[in-house]
């Protein structure tokens, strides 16, 4: 009986850790999100694939390669109840495979109060998000007196000027045919209770570095809201594709014994339980 009690016990203290995580933050990162359970808007499409290599891979394919004129955006299907006096974090992986032409014109990670799809091209298919929505962009592609690209920016409510922005000069480099980008969204609150804080993204790689972003941002208009989390990209006249993609190991014949003995013994104690209290 006490053996019971503890494995309850450990089961509902991981799911409380679980979606009191959950509220201020997801890692996309870490472990497989299922992108095809995604809500997909205007170009974006999810495929999930396991090759035989040992990992499943989902992808949320934004806008595919090879074709201009695309904008497209996947939300996670749950929103988020969220606390902008405290601190949240996210982190996930995205790619823009190697092409050999005009470079454009970026991705977002984005939180808003509804899902969405902006406009294509310059637009980052965000232009025209709704007005409490902040955005941490990886902008490639730029017209004469806008930040050079490849740019880190941080946009809100609907527009694509920058509330801040960091020059990478990665140039071409930015499309990684070995898809090992990796980036976080970080928020510290101003610790006066006043919705506000400091919105930071980075993204890193093994071989070219790691660059960031960071703008003190008002959080009020998502205040009280539910909040959704996702991605938009366009590419206008460019071909770029725009990833972002999740992996986990294939569980090995073992893992799955170990999984099936597990729930066995829960049984077992339930049943053990059943009998006694009769």
């Amino acid at each position: 009986m006490q053996i019971n009690r503890v494995i309850l016990a450990g089961v509902l203290a991981m799911g409380w850790m679980s979606a009191a995580h959950a509220q201020q933050g997801v890692s996309l990162g870490s472990g497989l999100t299922d992108f095809t359970r995604w809500t997909l808007l205007g170009d974006a499409t999810a495929q999930n694939d396991t090759p035989g290599n040992g990992f499943t891979y989902s992808n949320l394919v934004l806008t595919a390669s090879g074709v201009e004129g695309q904008a497209g955006a996947g939300f996670a299907p749950v929103a988020l109840t969220m606390d902008f006096d405290q601190s949240f974090s996210f982190d996930f992986h995205f790619f823009i495979p190697a092409n050999g032409g005009l470079r454009g014109d970026g991705l977002t990670f984005v939180m808003a109060d509804a899902p969405f799809v902006g406009g294509a091209g310059s637009g980052l298919g965000y232009d025209g998000a709704p007005t409490g929505s902040v955005a941490f962009a990886i902008d490639t592609f730029n017209f004469t007196g806008e930040p050079e690209s490849p740019s880190l920016q941080i946009l809100q409510g609907g527009s694509v000027v920058p509330l801040a922005y960091t020059e990478t000069h990665l140039g071409d480099s930015i499309r990684d045919p070995n898809f090992q980008w990796y980036a976080t969204v970080n928020y510290t609150p101003s610790g006066q209770d006043d919705l506000r804080g400091t919105f930071v993204g980075r993204i890193e790689h093994p071989d070219l570095g790691s660059f960031g972003v960071s703008s003190l941002v008002d959080f009020s208009d998502l205040a009280n809201k539910p909040v959704y989390y996702g991605f938009t990209a366009g590419n206008g006249l460019a071909t770029d594709g725009h990833f972002v993609t999740s992996a986990a190991p294939v569980p090995e014949p073992q893992a799955y014994a170990m999984m099936l003995a597990g729930l066995g013994l829960m049984g077992w104690f339930a049943r053990r339980r059943k009998q006694i209290s009769t």
